[in-house]
Order: structure tokens, then C-alpha cells, then sequence
């Protein structure tokens, strides 16, 4: 999968536009990678409450589940590697700001206590919430504005990090380094066991 194919999944996975130091940290070539799993990296940018808070919202969107999940693949570790090396320092103080104020919002209303099946509810409901068209987002608060375009700005890190993956492009997609033969209407099942394309 290319880089700005990994943008288009993330859009539409997220249903919002992606931010543009998230899109400049994707195209940069910013990849998931196993080495970085959450219990053997130290952070570069977050500290130690904002990337146990990062790493439990990443497991809980995309968790191991017979394929690896957000966690196995080193997304927490991706994101912070993001803004540490390629958000300019204007980016990374909205970062921090904005990371503050959802966790903020968040642990006031019970996610750190919660189970992971309430607290995936929780997120589900978040979600809704955020995207509902008939909200007039101009009209709240700044710091209502910022926790939801922090909460999408996390979310679309954690799909764009877990497809943009070397373990998930090579194992969970069909993938060729090099584009072989041109076939405009091949049966997918026959050329790939019924595998979407990672490029």
C-alpha cells in the first residue's frame, strides 16, 4: 500500500479529514514497525500517561483478534515517533494541547476505570457524537473543538500507522514490491486468495 493510498483508507475510515502534519508524517515515510511494540519502547514526545492513554485507545479501535492488532505492530510507538520527528514545534505544542484536553475530558467521565468492552462502548458513543452533522461544532467552545479534532486527529494516526505497517501490508494484504503484470479485470480470488491489494 502507498502512502496516499494509506491516506484515502484513513479518511474514510475516519470519516474526517486528516490533519495536515498527519498527512505530512504519513507521506514522509513515518511506519509502524514491530522492534517499536508498546512494552519495549520508551517515548520520545509523550510522557508516560499520554502513551499509556494512546496505547489503550489504539488497542481498543484495532485489538489483536487472530490478526495483529494496533499493539503488535508498534502503532503507539509510530504515532509518538511522528510528532516527535516530523511535527514542527507548532504542530507538536497543539499535539500535547489537544492530547491534554481529551485525556482530560475522557478520564472525567470514568474511561481510565473503564472495562475494555465499556470503555470500547464509550468510544463508539465519542464517535457518534463527534461526527453528528446536525452539531454545530463553530458554535462550541475552543476547547471543545480542539478534544474533538484531537480524538479524529488520534484515531485517523492509529488506522493510518496500522495500514501503513510493513507487517500488515505484507501479511494481511496482498503485496508487490514491484507491480508485476497489468490485469485490469483479473478475478481478486484467483490473483490473491481474495486479498484487497496492499499497492
Amino acid at each position: 500500500m502507498n502512502r496516499r493510498e494509506i491516506l484515502r483508507y484513513t479518511a474514510y475510515l475516519t470519516g474526517a479529514a486528516i490533519s495536515a502534519p498527519v498527512a505530512s508524517a504519513l507521506l514522509s515515510g513515518c511506519k509502524a514497525d514491530t522492534a517499536m511494540a508498546a512494552e519495549a519502547y520508551t517515548p520520545k514526545f509523550f510522557g508516560e500517561d499520554e502513551f499509556g492513554f494512546i496505547s489503550r485507545v489504539a488497542d481498543l479501535m484495532i485489538p489483536s483478534d487472530g490478526t495483529p492488532g494496533a499493539l503488535d505492530v508498534g502503532v503507539p510507538a509510530t504515532m509518538d515517533k511522528m510528532v516527535a520527528e516530523v511535527f514542527g514545534a507548532e504542530a507538536q505544542a497543539a499535539s500535547r494541547e489537544g492530547i491534554g484536553l481529551l485525556m482530560a475530558k475522557m478520564n472525567a467521565d470514568g474511561f481510565a476505570e473503564k472495562s475494555d468492552d465499556e470503555a470500547l462502548a464509550y468510544l463508539q458513543e465519542m464517535d457518534e457524537m463527534f461526527k453528528n452533522r446536525d452539531t454545530d461544532w463553530a458554535a462550541k467552545s475552543e476547547n471543545e473543538q480542539a478534544i474533538r479534532d484531537t480524538y479524529f486527529e488520534v484515531k485517523s494516526s492509529v488506522i493510518g500507522s496500522y495500514f501503513g505497517s510493513e507487517e500488515v501490508a505484507t501479511t494481511m494484504l496482498a503485496y508487490e514490491p514491484v507491480p508485476g503484470e497489468y490485469i485490469p479485470c483479473g478475478d481478486l480470488q484467483e490473483l490473491t486468495g481474495g486479498k484487497a491489494w496492499a499497492i
